[in-house]
C-alpha cells in the first residue's frame, strides 16, 4: 500500500476551495439581493406612511373618508371618517411590512408573534380604524398579507357569532 503523499492531499485541497468559492460566493449574492429587497420593501411603506401622513395634515379627509364604506361609524364626520380611515391604512401598512420582513426572515419569530397578536385583537373590534379601512384598502396590499387578514377577520366574525 502506497503511503499518502502531502503533495496530492494539498492539491485536493486546494481544488475543494476552488469549487467551494463560487459557491460561498452565490450563497452572498443570494442573501444581499435579499436584503436590498427586504430594504426596498420597507422603504416602500415608509414612503406611503408619509403620504398618508401628510394627507392627514393638510389632505382632503372628506375624501379619504369616502373610502371607508359601510364599516364607518355613523357618529363620524366625513372629515373625522378621513382620518379615521388614513389611521387605518397607517396600521396596515405598518403590519404588512412586518409581515413581509418577517416571512424574509428579517424579523424574529417572537417579535412577529406580538405583532401578529395586536392585528388580530384590532381586527377583531369591528370599530378599529384597521377594521374600517380593510374592504376598501385590502387591494393595496400584497396577496399574502390580504390572505392572512382575511383569515383573522373570518376568525373574528366566527368568534363574535359563537358568543
Amino acid at each position: 500500500m502506497k503511503s499518502t503523499n502531502w503533495k496530492d492531499v494539498a492539491e485536493l485541497i486546494g481544488i475543494a476551495a476552488i469549487v467551494a468559492s463560487p459557491l460561498f460566493v452565490g450563497l452572498q449574492m443570494k442573501q444581499s439581493q435579499e436584503i436590498a429587497i427586504a430594504s426596498h420593501y420597507h422603504e416602500h411603506a415608509a414612503l406611503a406612511i408619509e403620504v398618508h401622513n401628510e394627507q392627514l395634515a393638510s389632505g382632503n379627509l372628506a375624501l379619504w373618508g369616502s373610502f371607508a364604506g359601510s364599516n364607518a361609524p355613523p357618529e363620524l364626520s366625513a372629515e373625522d371618517l378621513g382620518r379615521y380611515y388614513l389611521y387605518g391604512l397607517i396600521y396596515l401598512t405598518q403590519v404588512d411590512n412586518h409581515y413581509f420582513q418577517y416571512q424574509s426572515g428579517f424579523l424574529d419569530e417572537q417579535l412577529w408573534q406580538a405583532q401578529y397578536a395586536f392585528l388580530k385583537n384590532v381586527l377583531a373590534s369591528p370599530n378599529s380604524p384597521a377594521h374600517v379601512a380593510w374592504p376598501s384598502a385590502r387591494y393595496q396590499f400584497r396577496a399574502p398579507f390580504i390572505e392572512l387578514t382575511e383569515q383573522i377577520i373570518k376568525e373574528a366574525d366566527a368568534d363574535a357569532i359563537n358568543r
